[in-house]
């Protein structure tokens, strides 16, 4: 049997599987959480919507007289609509007349001068930009988003407790279209290299005129690790500033300046899931180095749900030591030694495309998520750690070091039925092109993301490196990587009594509302790393491993809202049953 498959004819599989079997649905947008203008105050926990505004926009919403819209939503001059309107995961670019109240829940609402509304306005989980007497009745705005989830035509408070467990404090001051803030919070992931990083700093929201707006941050970043050889520093930083045009098709140019801890793959496990597995468990699943440098990035959004950037990168990176963070568990055990990278000073540019469809970012149901970047670097001095050339040939020494890396992210969600959804995502990223990749931008694959029944890491690439720098570290030091990923999701209901009056199923009270809540989840999983070239070990740059090679494996779970609890076996392989707990959905 041929034991490598054409990329191309995958690739063309994979989006026949997306754009085909799973259809995408209405555009979504980003949702917004920003603090109300007219707010001041401290707080050391995320400020949650009062529970009566929250019933208020459900009812709204749930009503059947209620014009219902989803996503960007522009009502042009001269146009009107008649009746009670409620946009979920706006903006509302609003220039004709509604005849009735509008609510937006959890985005934007942009008045033009020729806008009217006569009943009041009511937005959560986002801002009112533009004349405010154009509006008959009240106009209320909340910044905090509104927690819900869908259950076929219908919106239930779904109240997000993580939430709850982020630790901030946030002080806004300013009205109108001008806010600045100061931000304490915890910022990326506890990890064995930096702990619990910790930044503070002010911000700056501006609307310079029309739909111009300006947005500035500066923040430190306070390290708690304590060091064990007094190497790198304790402290960082992230500024940042962006200038933002238009309200529809939407061009901004960014800059950022930043000192960072950063991780080597990030793409698997959600970044709080690592966090608190480290915090708990002294296990951290992921790599860093430092990164110090600047990026400008120009970005457009041609048409919704279409986006296109271009970024320019120079960064300097060099590797860093696992210090001895406290963990509530197992702290007395080493931490897995943080490998060392291939150090030096990159230059990157990096064009990208987003197609995001999706009828929510953080729980959706139904739509389409693309996500393609492309990076051409370079570096005049790198200085590459030394690996056997059964992983990697020789990287050049006299300042000529190029290298292309490509990285491509497709989920599409499909309702089924009113509890019933299909999801799917396929990974494919890696080596594209010139020398062959820097340390810190290889790639691996296992466990518990993407492939939940196997092992950290089950394949690395790594076996042939005997060098002592690297022992026990699990380097990942593949070239490619590719994966795919499909869930089926029903509402669970259980009846556990049963009413031999009406021949029916009854449940329990509190208990059975409890029950019908999760999600029952059934998932499989496939995926393989791989080192590209000629040779044993080595598929050629135009294929990929053949399927009977690749690992599988299938499991199932109950998901309430985000907070999962799985149970996966590998199908290749003798590999035991494993038990995982997810903090979100897996993708």
């Amino acid at each position: 049997m041929n034991r490598e498959v054409s990329v191309r004819r995958m690739l063309f599989l994979a989006l026949a599987v997306a754009t085909g079997a799973l259809p995408a649905a209405a555009a979504a947008q980003d949702t917004a959480i920003v603090i109300h203008p007219e707010s001041a105050g401290i707080h050391f926990a995320p400020v949650d919507l009062p529970r009566a505004v929250a019933e208020e926009a459900l009812q709204r919403y749930n009503a059947k007289t209620t014009i219902r819209l989803v996503s960007r939503t522009r009502l042009p001059a001269g146009a009107a609509w008649r009746g009670d309107v409620v946009i979920r995961n706006g903006p509302a670019l609003i220039g004709g007349r509604i005849e009735g109240s509008l609510t937006v829940i959890n985005g934007n609402a942009v008045l033009d001068s020729t806008a009217a509304i006569t009943g009041d306005l009511l937005v959560i989980g986002g801002t009112v930009t533009g004349p405010q007497d154009s509006v008959g009745g009240p106009v209320r705005i909340y910044g905090p988003p509104l927690p819900y989830k869908v259950s076929g035509d219908t919106l239930i408070y779904s109240p997000d407790l993580w939430r709850k467990l982020r630790l901030s404090a946030h002080y806004t001051f300013g009205q109108g279209e001008t806010k600045t803030s100061l931000l304490l919070a915890t910022s990326g992931t506890y990890n064995r290299v930096e702990a619990l990083p910790i930044v503070v700093g002010p911000s700056l929201d501006w609307r310079i005129g029309g739909s111009t707006w300006l947005y500035a941050s500066a923040v430190g970043v306070f390290r708690t690790a304590r060091s064990l050889s007094g190497e790198c520093c304790n402290l960082g930083y992230n500024v940042r500033g962006e200038l933002r045009a238009g309200d529809r098709r939407t061009v901004s140019l960014s800059f950022r300046s930043f000192d960072l801890v950063t991780p080597v793959e990030d793409w698997g496990l959600h970044a709080n899931e690592v966090g608190w597995a480290a915090f708990l468990f002294h296990r951290d699943y992921r790599d860093y180095y430092r990164n110090n440098g600047w990026l400008g990035r120009l970005a457009w959004q041609a048409e919704p749900p279409l986006g296109v950037s271009l970024e320019y990168r120079y960064e300097h990176q060099r590797s860093v030591t696992a210090r001895d963070p406290w963990t509530l568990f197992r702290s007395e055990e080493d931490w897995r030694p943080n490998p060392p990278i291939d150090e030096g000073h990159y230059y990157t540019i990096s064009p990208g495309l987003t197609i995001d469809s999706r009828n929510d970012r953080d729980h959706p149901t139904s739509g389409l998520y693309f996500r393609g970047t492309l990076d051409f670097s370079q570096s005049n001095d790198a200085s590459p750690h030394p690996l056997p050339p059964s992983v990697r040939d020789s990287i050049p020494a006299n300042g000529s070091y190029t290298f292309t890396r490509a990285w491509l992210d497709l989920r599409s969600y499909f309702r089924l039925s009113q509890s019933g959804r299909l999801s799917a995502r396929f990974i494919l990223g890696g080596w594209a092109g010139g020398d062959p990749l820097p340390l810190q931008r290889r790639l691996s694959i296992g466990g518990t993301e993407p492939l939940p029944g196997y092992e950290f890491r089950q394949v690395s690439c790594s076996e042939n490196i005997s060098d002592p720098a690297f022992a026990g570290t699990s380097l990942a030091a593949c070239d490619r990587v590719i994966s795919l990923q499909m869930e089926y999701r029903g509402r669970l209901s259980i009846f556990p009594r049963y009413n031999p009056e009406t021949g029916q199923a009854e449940g329990m009270g509190v208990v059975t509302r409890f029950l019908r809540g999760p999600d029952f989840v059934v998932l499989g999983d496939a995926g393989q790393a791989w080192l590209v070239g000629e040779g044993p070990g080595h598929i050629p740059s135009d294929h990929i491993p053949a399927l009977d090679s690749w690992l599988a494996d299938l499991g199932v779970g109950i998901d309430w809202g985000g907070l999962g609890v799985y149970l996966a076996k590998a199908v290749t392989g003798n590999e035991p049953f494993r038990f995982t707990v997810r903090l979100e959905h897996r993708f």
